[in-house]
């Protein structure tokens, strides 16, 4: 995973039943062990559900930019499709389900 603004790129995992993939963008700080773990969680669902990953510095202006248009109180700030998710420890179970939800709906869309 990269950080925008910094010249790394995220990563992509395509849906191999044709589905679109869930743009997920993750806004972290540095030495956030929060963040850190969201990262880990994503890595693993990446292996199961088809997703893009943005991560982006709280430091650059687009991640502050993105903490203050969804008034996040906390990183890392997480975004699926770019709506709100969560802020804060990353809920896995809720993502799981939106994640599996997608890959449902995505290939008759």
């Amino acid at each position: 995973m990269g950080e925008a603004g910094s010249g790394r790129g995220g990563w992509r995992r395509p849906d191999p039943g044709g589905g679109l993939a869930v743009a997920v963008t993750l806004v972290e700080a540095p030495a956030c062990h929060l963040c850190e773990d969201a990262k880990s969680a994503l890595a693993v669902l990446a292996q199961s559900y088809p997703m893009t990953v943005r991560v982006v510095s709280i430091d650059a202006e687009p991640g502050r930019a993105l903490m203050h248009e969804h008034r996040a109180p906390m990183s890392p700030l997480v975004l699926l499709d770019g709506e709100y998710f969560s802020s804060g420890r990353l809920p896995r179970r809720k993502l799981e389900k939106r994640l599996a939800k997608a890959r449902k709906v995505r290939p008759h869309e």
